[in-house]
């Protein structure tokens, strides 16, 4: 809590966190806190927070914003406790998304009368009030009155303080409802306080526009306090819209479509209304994903292509209807998760393209040899084998490969694109084929040193094919960073092993029995080594191809919504 509205006058708190230590000031000079007693007790009595110290260590059960209202009510020695001995709470009319307030109705002991202390948003509950409390008593609120408060809420609000307005009446019926209860108030004050973005929300914000996301604000806060925090964390951008609530009501689906691409803060919005701009969304073509955590906002997080629940704050029913539940409601986790995504996609699309190709090239190694009227270039033992050498601990390896640089730079995927595209799929066939060729002219030149010669040379060819495309497979785009092998031990690990245990299976005795194998010479890795490579090469230039192929204009296939505190 940084600075207070009352009595006409703009008084500063100084201090941080939640260490209830601090002062007061007016223009530079100390304040003394008990001149605003009625707001430092407002502020602690239509409050649900508790404050926990442990040591010198303080941290708040309950909602951080209460919390931030308690500890002000500290710095200016109120205490809850003593207030809990002359205030008795009857019953309490909680906040919701249409008053944007929250009211409890207390017994006064000393007085013996009940009392309505209200909080919410200054520039609705100044509707209510008719009163203004200053210099500790009671006088009608004027228009000057009221030009004065709203200035003084738009004050706040352009440096970036998330701001309420406090205020209270004595009641003489048994009046519960809201609109019993809330009406004919006195004004007390306003209270701002700082919800600094968490520093890594900035880059956050970078990532998303590089990677084509567009991130939005849909909150309930004042427009001003969301457009100061929104150019913070640099969302905003030459040409966006600020909305409302009130905006939004009186747009036509047809005009929010035309403009939503535009739109990038919507404030003082409720939550049915977080349902319309996702419809709006899905008509413009966009995949949408939504944030939220509260009851209200379940329609639309059911609605939205990606649901997204606080983890936090959220309630039992958002998280129940969406998809996924941000547990730590950092903004920059969502971006870490699409990042993550991406790797896992690629990653499936590598293994599934490096699989593919050395199985085509498997196939066509013994289909070509019927065609040529060739003997069994392989036998089923050795094909079973190389199955089990390329399939495990290679193929594994690929997973444990970071993400290609830049993986956060690339346009949005069309959810309607094939995993294997044309060109993906010639490549793959055309490296099968190379792959059979290979295999083939080895075995045909060796054939003149015996069958069985020939047979281990394409046995071995095949596995060499194989451990050079599974390198190739470590990036779909060509990069001279991936060649290097040391970068993933796993994969490293995985080639040496197959190839360590195929040179078993061709120079140990009882192995090269049941394999039906001969020991190879130098010579002959040599000459199969150079003809395998002949793949790898291939399939690093099909990459130059794949990617002028895929060079899409970059547009905003992904929305990310945020929720009212995007940096929190």
């Amino acid at each position: 809590m940084t600075d207070l509205y009352a009595d006409g006058a703009h008084i500063t708190v100084s201090g941080a966190g939640y260490e209830p230590s601090g002062d007061f000031f007016q223009k530079g000079q100390p304040y003394a806190p008990q001149q605003v007693e009625l707001l430092l007790r407002t502020a602690v009595l239509c409050n649900n927070a508790k404050l926990i110290a442990r040591g010198n260590q303080y941290s708040i059960a309950g909602d951080p914003t209460e919390g931030s209202l308690i500890v002000l009510a500290k710095k200016g020695q109120i205490d809850e406790t003593v207030l809990a001995r002359h205030f008795r709470r009857i019953e309490e009319l909680p906040f919701d998304s249409d008053r944007k307030r929250m009211t409890v109705i207390v017994e006064n002991m000393r007085l013996r009368r009940r009392e309505a202390y209200v909080k919410g948003a200054p520039d609705l509950l100044i509707d209510q009030c008719t009163h203004i409390s200053e210099g500790g008593k009671t006088r009608p609120l004027t228009h000057a009155d009221r030009e004065h408060i709203l200035a003084a809420n738009h004050s706040f609000g352009q440096r970036a303080l998330r701001v309420l307005g406090l205020a209270y009446r004595e009641l003489t019926s048994t009046a519960t409802t809201p609109e019993q209860v809330e009406k004919n108030l006195t004004f007390i004050g306003l209270v701002g306080m700082i919800d600094p973005p968490r520093d890594e929300v900035q880059l956050a914000v970078e990532e998303c526009a590089q990677a084509g996301i567009r991130a939005m604000i849909i909150t309930g806060d004042h427009a001003v306090t969301t457009r100061a925090i929104a150019e913070q964390i640099g969302l905003m951008k030459a040409g966006d819209l600020v909305l409302t609530g009130a905006d939004l009501d009186a747009m036509s689906d047809a005009e929010l479509v035309a403009k939503i691409d535009q739109v990038r803060i919507i404030a003082r919005a409720l939550p049915i209304q977080k349902s319309r701009v996702v419809d709006a969304l899905k008509q413009r073509g966009h995949v949408v994903a939504m944030t939220g955590d509260g009851v209200n906002d379940a329609p639309a997080l059911k609605k939205a292509d990606i649901g997204v629940a606080m983890g936090i704050t959220g309630t039992d029913v958002s998280k129940e209807v969406a998809k996924a539940i941000l547990v730590d409601d950092n903004f920059a986790t969502i971006v870490h998760a699409v990042r993550e995504g991406r790797n896992i996609y690629e990653k499936m699309i590598k293994s599934a393209k490096y699989l593919l190709s050395c199985n085509a090239g498997e196939i066509g190694t013994v289909l070509f040899a019927i065609l040529l009227n060739l003997p069994l270039p392989v036998l089923p033992l050795q094909v079973l084998l190389i199955n089990l050498l390329t399939d495990t601990a290679p193929a594994v390896g690929l997973g444990f490969e970071s993400s290609d640089e830049g993986i956060m730079e690339r346009p949005p995927r069309n959810p309607n694109e094939k995993p294997i595209s044309r060109p993906m799929f010639i490549s793959i066939v055309v490296f099968g084929i190379i792959m059979s060729l290979g295999t083939l002219s080895v075995f045909h030149r060796l054939l003149t040193q015996g069958l069985v010669v020939a047979q281990t040379a394409a046995f071995t060819a095949l596995v060499l094919f194989q451990m050079f495309a599974v390198l190739s497979s470590r990036t779909l785009r060509p990069t001279l960073h991936k060649l290097n092998p040391f970068t993933n031990l796993w994969l490293l690990g995985g080639i040496v092993l197959a190839i360590g245990i195929q040179c078993l299976v061709i120079y140990v005795p009882i192995l090269q029995n049941i394999f039906g194998t001969a020991p190879l010479s130098l010579a002959h890795w040599i000459e199969i080594s150079i003809v395998a490579s002949l793949g790898f090469i291939m399939m690093e230039a099909s990459k130059f191809l794949l990617a002028k192929v895929d060079q899409r204009p970059l547009r905003s296939a992904f929305r990310a919504y945020a929720p009212a505190r995007a940096s929190s």
